[in-house]
């Protein structure tokens, strides 16, 4: 194969430049990701693909230029953030237009304090938020957030906010009222979309809403006060799980799931065990999970205090 250098990666940029950058002047802004990738320069990378595409119609301008493009390069973290084949994904060069219109979300007035509707276990905007971001992907498209756990409604509130329908349940009436008086505030500041709330046990949800076409489910389910050391709450992601693939066998599946401290640790004996998800080694959970119609695809870890982590996981139809 080609020698991948800071001249090869310039000259894919310039060429793809050709077809792919609006007239007007431009900047290059590198970036990169995980531990870097050896033998390649951000700053040369720049600099090269700057100098094939400057041109009187692509003049550089690094301080106020029209378009930017943006070049990332993506490598393994250093340590690995969690011990699964996905850490040893290779090294990716990824390139485009910054979108000029694009802006920071602002989550400024939604902290779960802000809500007509509070409880100290609520879940953080940008977490749920996170959630349902990750269960978009490039061939499938998504109507309706539905999350069998809802609590206070952290993550349905911003299924709202991104314009997705909504169908969310707890088995607590409390939280039931409680996400009916968020969600009815929040879409003061969202487009119309649908939603139900009910309650009712997660595995009757298929009989409840019937089939759904294009449904992110995203939660974050209950688990006894022992959290990672404790499978209390396994028997209700694995309910979970069926449930979803019931109601919806292309959709998306985002959870976090509890998991002990120790996995931010730097450095792991490879021959350490598993690290405990919902009491189990993580293996088996994703096993369980697979069995289920649902292949993990992405893992990681979120610190939530010093006995306790959690462990966001992403899954696709395993079919």
């Amino acid at each position: 194969s080609a020698p991948i250098d800071a001249e090869s990666i310039a000259e894919k940029i310039a060429f793809w430049a050709i077809e792919n950058l609006p007239g007007g002047s431009f900047a290059i802004r590198p970036r990169g990701l995980g531990q870097g990738i050896d033998g390649l320069s951000k700053t040369a990378i720049a600099q090269t693909a700057g100098g094939l595409i400057s041109s009187p119609n692509h003049p550089v301008d690094l301080e106020n230029p029209e378009h930017e493009i943006v070049v990332v390069l993506a490598a393994p973290e250093d340590p690995p953030n969690h011990p699964d084949p996905l850490a040893d994904s290779p090294a990716r060069i990824v390139w485009g237009l910054r979108h000029p219109e694009w802006q920071r979300p602002d989550y400024a007035g939604r902290s779960p304090t802000d809500r007509p509707f509070f409880q100290p276990v609520s879940l953080e905007p940008r977490l749920a938020r996170l959630l349902i971001s990750l269960g978009h992907r490039t061939d499938f498209t998504p109507t309706t957030v539905i999350d069998p756990f809802c609590g206070t409604g952290g993550i349905v509130i911003e299924g709202m906010l991104a314009g997705l329908n909504i169908l969310a349940s707890d088995l607590d009436g409390r939280m039931v009222a409680g996400t009916t008086r968020n969600l009815t505030w929040a879409a003061k500041n969202s487009a119309e979309v649908a939603w139900d709330v009910q309650e009712m046990n997660v595995g009757m949800i298929p009989d409840l809403w019937g089939k759904v076409s294009g449904a992110i489910f995203a939660f974050d389910p209950p688990y006894g006060r022992n959290a990672w050391k404790s499978d209390d709450g396994f028997q209700l992601l694995l309910k979970a799980c069926s449930a979803a693939r019931s109601i919806d066998d292309t959709g998306s599946l985002c959870t976090l799931l509890p998991t002990e401290p120790t996995i931010f640790e730097k450095t792991r004996d490879p021959d350490s065990p598993d690290p405990l998800v919902m009491g189990l080694p993580w293996v088996e959970v994703a096993d369980q999970m697979l069995e289920r119609g649902w292949r993990v695809v992405l893992t990681a870890p979120v610190k939530v205090h010093r006995s306790l982590a959690r462990l966001l996981v992403v899954c696709h139809p395993s079919h």
